[in-house]
């Protein structure tokens, strides 16, 4: 069984996915993996830009965030499609879009988020110009020191296909729109629509008009 280590992730990954490419490898870590080493790891080895990530979590962190928002700040990610075990909040996406460096609007432009109380520990999958790259496994934040089993795919074949084609019919399935959500919080009150006032002229024993609310 292949363990990847940190210090030499990006060689130790895209050589055992190279080496079986279009068919499914298992590996391991010690849980000193976390998303921003994965993903520094194979996105390249998807090709060149633009490219598609995918990415499933219990909960986006804001370390995710800053690590996400990053790529995309830099253009390295052109899209992403973000699923997690809630639908967020809009203060969250809020957050998210600050660390992206660009308006929400902006942001929802770019992003495609779905919802889904299953979600597993975590799932990556880069689209790009050369192929998808896909890992399934724990996504971590942080360290977390514990034996952590992962499986991962490369290539631009049908058996590639056939995993991605999976998850995102999933992904399309649970999809929801946030943007119907801006501007409104839990603490936004319905706008009270104001009462219409009619004026009247009225004249004064001079003669001289003047303006009274009826």
């Amino acid at each position: 069984m292949n363990m990847i280590e940190p210090c030499c992730a990006e060689r130790q990954v895209c050589r055992l996915l190279r080496e079986n490419k279009e068919h499914a490898a298992v590996f391991q870590t010690n849980g000193d993996m976390t998303l921003a080493k994965w993903m520094q790891a194979v996105m390249l080895l998807s090709g060149d830009r633009p490219r598609t990530l995918t990415l499933a979590v219990p909960i986006f962190t804001e370390k995710m965030m800053a690590t996400v928002g990053k790529y995309m700040q830099l253009e390295w990610i052109a899209r992403l499609r973000l699923m997690t075990t809630d639908t967020m909040p809009i203060e969250t996406l809020q957050r998210f879009a600050a660390k992206t460096g660009c308006e929400l609007d902006a942001l929802l432009q770019r992003t495609e988020l779905a919802a889904d109380a299953a979600v597993p520990d975590g799932l990556m999958m880069f689209a790009g110009t050369d192929g998808t790259v896909i890992l399934q496994g724990a996504m971590f934040d942080t360290i977390t020191p514990r034996l952590c089993l992962y499986a991962g795919i490369f290539g631009r074949t049908q058996a590639v296909r056939e995993v991605a084609d999976v998850w995102n019919a999933r992904f399309k399935a649970r999809r929801y729109e946030a943007a119907a959500t801006i501007g409104k919080t839990a603490d936004s009150k319905p706008a009270v629509a104001k009462k219409k006032t009619r004026t009247r002229k009225i004249k004064k024993a001079n003669d001289e008009p003047t303006e009274k609310m009826a």
